[in-house]
């Protein structure tokens, strides 16, 4: 995804005040800003189904990590562009990496790293109150093979080892035209899809939606 220029940026918040409004809510006291959410879901081997969570009320996946950020129930989201990325590291651990491809030396086998292909060959939908709002989002769009890459050079004798090579501004994030309203008041199906189960998972690998956009606070029938 290319970097979002000042106006390009600029028509991503016209166009939102105005979507929003054509919806039914009033914008003129809302506070808008750029912003983010996060929703995380534990990898497994045992389901290729995943609850995908919004809103800072579901807790079918159990409480949240300490890398999420939820919808507020009073706030509306618009997102302009989504990510998808895994991280490896347990639901407390804030210091974990964002990956985009299979990366045979963060997950603990070849056999994992190659697992995780089947993630990329999936979708993401969305259903909001019984509506269908995003019937099928690929997700391979979102895989990058940097190319620099962990621990690859063309020696063996280095003891500094390069990092992959990552914008994350830029290499996992897609662009959503025409933007999705989420609204935290609303009843929400997000899933993500494989085609099958992965046969083998690195412990506390966790599959992530970054949803890139603005907020406007205090904008929903919840107050």
């Amino acid at each position: 995804m290319a970097q979002q220029s000042n106006m390009s940026l600029r028509l991503v918040y016209e166009n939102a005040k105005n979507l929003v409004n054509q919806l039914g809510y009033d914008t003129s006291a809302a506070v808008v800003t750029q912003s983010y959410l996060r929703s995380e879901v534990l990898l497994a081997t045992t389901t290729a189904n995943y609850n995908v969570p919004i809103t800072i009320n579901d807790t079918r996946n159990g409480a949240p990590t300490v890398r999420e950020q939820r919808l507020n129930l009073q706030d509306l989201f618009v997102c302009s562009s989504i990510g998808f990325f895994y991280t490896v590291g347990a639901s407390s651990a804030s210091n974990t990496g964002a990956f985009s491809y299979n990366d045979a030396r963060t997950l603990a086998t070849s056999t994992s790293a190659t697992d995780i292909l089947s993630v990329y060959n999936g979708k993401l939908s969305i259903v909001a109150n019984n509506q269908q709002i995003l019937p099928a989002w690929d997700l391979l769009k979102h895989y990058f093979a940097p190319q620099q890459q962990l621990g690859i050079l063309p020696f063996t004798s280095a003891t500094v080892l390069p990092v992959n090579q990552l914008n994350a501004a830029d290499d996992f994030n897609f662009p959503v035209e025409p933007n999705i309203v989420l609204n935290g008041a609303a009843n929400y199906q997000c899933q993500i899809t494989l085609p099958v189960a992965p046969a083998s998972v690195t412990s506390n690998t966790y599959l992530c939606v970054k949803w890139n956009g603005l907020l406007l606070q205090n904008c929903t029938s919840v107050k």
